[in-house]
């Protein structure tokens, strides 16, 4: 088939066009071309923005394809273009769609569901979605609203955190450049137990190409896309420097004292600290298997960034400021204010015991502690 990939650039592309490529198909990239890694294949290339309908159309006019995999641009204005002019249509959208991922705190009980499936609640469910989410949504619903109405195949993959090689917001290179500098320490919040649903960008481009392999199941649906080992922000420092050969203490602080920290592991602002994202459903309908484990993908993206180490500066997303007479402070006084806390405050916590009785003579009364 004639195949159009709408980005293509980013840590999901290459494997997406070289999948596409494996399996016969015709692929021409739609991107601004201002990205152009070494890694992509060799294949046609259209320049021009996605993200307006008359830049879309100077671009692509008398162009056909049978194929769009949407993965950059304006998502809803593209799916509006190729109406009735494709085959089939696969957008690649975010999982901020779903309630309370975005703006976590605003409802009872607080944060996502978790597990957080595709038949979940979405971001408007019992009130108003925010501007970003209502955004994702609107996308999704213009294309699947078109596939009920016939007008191509539709489906709606949700990305998670993508991590991999050519990422803009390396979260690997926090805990790197801190072993680097032989730093003692890297600061978490609340001990490291938030947890951010990922997906290796090797899985995530698979989810795409099963939607293309299998147009019939992936019609009308949407997918998440995820890894099937989700770590916390502790487990995945450790596995991080496990991969770059070494060993990195974590210095845990409240969310409240550690803002600056809290705002680099997250991808959007006010982006719930507890989210795992179920990818069943693409398993089930489409035959997805994963491809890389999460771990082997993270001793990939190591390798990459040790041998590429990233120009963090000029990446917008990235926000680590590796300030770390400011972190040295802030771990001090928050270690001196404990210790004050517990001469004042503190008390020793009590025995616990197993709530059943575990007797050490035969016998039908309590137990030797009253159980």
């Amino acid at each position: 088939m004639k195949v159009l990939v709408v980005g293509g650039t980013g840590p999901t592309g290459p494997h997406v066009v070289q999948g596409l490529l494996d399996r016969g198909h015709d692929v021409t990239l739609f991107h601004r071309g201002v990205h152009e890694p070494p890694e992509l294949p060799e294949v046609r290339h259209i320049h021009g923005d996605p993200h307006f309908r008359e830049t879309i159309e100077e671009a692509l006019s008398g162009e056909q394809f049978d194929v769009v995999a949407c993965m950059y641009g304006r998502v809803k204005t593209l799916a509006e273009w190729f109406a009735k002019r494709c085959k089939q249509f696969v957008a690649v959208g975010g999982v901020p769609s779903y309630k309370n991922v975005l703006g976590w705190t605003e409802q009872r009980p607080p944060g996502a569901v978790l597990p957080t499936r595709e038949d979940g609640p979405l971001a408007d469910t019992g009130g108003e979605a925010s501007s970003f989410a209502g955004k994702v949504l609107a996308a999704e619903r213009e294309v699947l609203g078109r596939a009920r109405d016939g007008d191509f195949r539709g489906t709606v993959i949700r990305y998670p955190a993508i991590h991999g090689p050519r990422n803009q917001n390396p979260h690997e290179w926090m805990v790197l450049k801190r072993m680097q500098d032989r730093r003692p320490f890297m600061i978490l919040p609340d001990g490291g137990l938030g947890i951010l649903g990922r997906c290796g960008a090797r899985n995530a481009a698979e989810v795409l190409l099963r939607c293309i392999d299998r147009p019939e199941a992936a019609d009308g649906e949407a997918f998440n896309a995820a890894d099937d080992t989700q770590y916390s922000w502790r487990q995945w420092v450790d596995v991080v420097a496990q991969a770059a050969g070494g060993h990195i203490e974590i210095a845990s602080l409240p969310a409240e004292l550690s803002g600056p920290v809290q705002a680099s592991l997250i991808p959007l602002r006010d982006y719930s600290p507890q989210t795992i994202f179920d990818n069943t459903k693409a398993k089930t309908l489409l035959g997805y298997q994963e491809v890389l484990s999460a771990e082997d993908q993270i001793r990939e993206t190591v390798a990459w960034l040790q041998e590429t180490p990233p120009d963090v500066d000029s990446q917008i997303a990235f926000v680590d400021t590796f300030s770390y007479d400011r972190e040295d402070t802030l771990v001090a006084a928050y270690r001196k204010a404990v210790e004050e806390v517990r001469e004042t405050a503190g008390w020793d916590a009590p025995a616990l015991h197993h709530p059943l009785p575990h007797p050490k003579k035969a016998g039908l009364g309590p137990d030797e502690i009253g159980r």
